[in-house]
């Protein structure tokens, strides 16, 4: 073996120790939080239905990220000047290079819910409060049911559809936390 060819392969065996010592040791986990915490701490809260989905560059370091447009049905807390409003997610495939980031649920075409953005103006890996705990589906008997961080969509048991909040109950709730009144 040459020596360039073993300086090459000692400094891809070190850069792999470091990814993997550096994924390691930033590898978390996302606590539980309270509904009136999802409530008091999102920017913005809104009743939506995903119309569409694009995979491009993030404008900050182009890994993959994946851009859902939301018709906004109605707005539970905040302010946005348009009947529509993207939110990136990081993930997806451009150009045969795929990012996965687990445990991460996007949202799914043509589905329905309530939305917790955290933030409005930072490009974040999960744009929802707490992840799935800020994505609240909306079945089709009008009941809302919090996403399974791990599934790949709408699961719920006959029981948890029982015991769910109707969606405008579900609403009144927030806005009794917040302390505001239906528009």
């Amino acid at each position: 073996m040459s020596n360039k060819s073993s300086i090459f392969n000692h400094l891809k065996l070190l850069m792999l120790i470091t990814l993997i010592l550096t994924t390691s040791v930033n590898a978390s986990s996302v606590r539980e939080v309270t509904i009136e915490e999802a409530s008091l701490n999102t920017a913005f809260i809104f009743e939506g239905r995903v119309i569409s989905k694009e995979v491009r560059p993030s404008p900050q370091d182009d890994r993959p990220y994946t851009y859902f447009t939301f018709e906004i049905i109605e707005v539970i807390k905040g302010t946005h000047p348009a009947k529509q409003i993207e939110i990136g997610f990081a993930g997806g495939t451009i150009d045969g290079m795929t990012l996965s980031v687990t445990g991460l649920r996007m949202p799914e075409l043509n589905e329905s819910g309530v939305y917790f953005v955290e933030s409005l103006t930072q490009e974040l890996v999960h744009p929802l409060y707490g992840w799935s705990q800020g994505h609240y589906l909306i079945s089709s008997a009008k009941k809302v049911l919090r996403v399974q961080q791990s599934s790949p969509g709408l699961v719920a048991s006959p029981q948890a559809l029982l015991t769910a909040l109707s969606l405008s109950e579900f609403k009144q709730q927030i806005r009794n936390i917040l302390g505001t009144t239906a528009p």
